[in-house]
């Protein structure tokens, strides 16, 4: 009887084992058709069948963190690094689980750790340049990234990581090189067009910033940045006509852009339009105290030779600015020298 017993639980346990497998075939199917709740309901079924399989628990956990149930997800991942400290696949999980929650640092170590069994996985070295770069690590991100490079020298998001990367530490020719070489891969990404639309304009290369913003918005129409851009590139070359063009565009768009109309202003000033500027000026002072738009303001005042109104909103600005703006200062003390020689003789 005792064998008899033994050999019906093995049986049982068998069948169990193959169940557990089949349910684990079906829930992956579902989770890679994006049928998320089907998937992890058989995931659960199998986990109630065995509960340290750790094909199960990584399911579970991918479905979860796919779900963006991020804390669930680790649950699981955890469980099977219980069982078996150097799976890989909940270290890749819990890393990607740790992103979700905005837990670089933590998604960090858990990818070190992987990469230590698998160092030629050049998606987590990139993910590990995108998580450093987040933390402001940015010499262990390009370390990382060009890590990746070496095992892939033809993949995009690579080339992305390092076009940002570089782009946020001012090495503006080499974030140039490889944002064009993703853009040679891959021509739609129009945050990339006007990155390096602004990393040529930044360079005062306004014709080639302007290509780039072209391409962003053959792409995109509206793209606010794009436009932006490009306005600010026919400012640049004194083309004000087309500045006043693409930037009250703009405006139709964002009617509240502080930035936008304080700069509609001073190219409508720079055309002797004082009128516009001042509607412009007034628009934004209208909801907010913008140093720039006040100082567009005093200069039409000083202009039109209202000397009182022109000092009185010099002293707005300094009176909230710390830094005292030298710029400032001297047109506040040009202003007061002006009223002094226009003051009526007694």
């Amino acid at each position: 009887m005792p064998f008899e017993e033994d050999l019906e639980e093995r049986q049982e346990q068998s069948k169990d084992l193959k169940r557990v497998a089949e349910l684990s075939k079906q829930a992956n199917q579902l989770m890679r058709n994006g049928e998320l709740d089907e998937a992890s309901a058989l995931f659960e079924q199998a986990y109630e069948l065995d509960d340290t399989n750790p094909y199960v628990l990584v399911g579970l956990g991918d479905v979860h963190r796919k779900k963006k149930q991020y804390e669930r997800s680790l649950k699981y991942y955890r469980r099977i690094l219980e069982i078996d400290a150097a799976n890989t696949f909940a270290l890749k999980g819990i890393g990607h689980s740790y992103t979700g929650l905005g837990r670089h640092s933590e998604a960090v170590k858990a990818w070190e750790k992987y990469i230590d069994f698998n160092e030629f996985d050049y998606f987590v070295l990139t993910s590990l340049g995108d998580a450093c770069k987040k933390l402001h690590r940015y010499e262990q991100g390009e370390d990382y990234y060009l890590k990746a490079l070496e095992i892939n020298n033809g993949d995009k998001y690579i080339f992305l990581g390092l076009g940002d990367l570089y782009y946020k530490m001012g090495r503006d020719d080499e974030a140039i090189f490889y944002c064009d070489k993703l853009l040679e891969i891959d021509e739609n990404f129009v945050n990339i067009l006007t990155m390096v639309g602004n990393l040529y304009k930044k360079k005062k290369n306004f014709g080639k910033a302007r290509d780039y913003y072209a391409r962003a918005l053959k792409l995109d129409p509206d793209n606010s940045y794009a436009l932006y851009g490009l306005g600010d590139c026919w400012r640049g070359e004194r083309d004000y006509d087309r500045a006043v063009q693409i930037w009250s565009r703009l405006v139709v768009k964002e009617p509240r852009n502080n930035n936008v109309l304080t700069r509609l202003g001073d190219i409508y000033l720079n055309l002797g339009d004082d009128e516009k500027a001042k509607q412009c000026y007034h628009r934004v002072l209208s909801r907010s105290n913008h140093k720039y738009a006040r100082l567009g303001i005093s200069r039409i005042y000083r202009k039109t030779g209202q000397y009182e109104k022109a000092i009185q909103n010099y002293l707005k600005i300094l009176s909230a600015d710390e830094t005292q703006d030298d710029r400032i200062v001297k047109e506040l003390e040009a202003a007061k020298t002006e009223a002094e020689q226009h003051k009526p003789v007694e």
